[in-house]
């Protein structure tokens, strides 16, 4: 393949990517109003820590764990501010 074929692929799973984050970003928005409901912080660390551990442990490909639990740093993070 060209590199014109790769970008064509990459651009079709970023469209991929940013469907899924926002999809992951709507339930967010619903685990952010039951936490309202319920008087509970929209940090929940240990809940954080947990998923960092869990996905850092799947990388099965040239990505780091290091590298997949920044990005998920980023996207919890990221998330977060939609939750309030």
């Amino acid at each position: 393949m060209k590199i014109d074929d790769w970008r064509i692929r990459i651009d079709e799973l970023n469209e991929e990517l940013i469907a899924l984050l926002n999809k992951r970003a709507t339930f967010a928005t619903e685990i952010g109003k039951i936490k309202k409901e319920l008087g509970l912080p929209v940090l929940d660390q240990a809940r954080e820590d947990a998923v960092l551990e869990k996905v850092g442990s799947m990388t099965k490909g040239p990505l780091s764990s290091d590298s997949i639990k920044e990005i998920f740093r980023t996207i919890m993070a990221e998330t977060r501010k939609v939750e309030d």
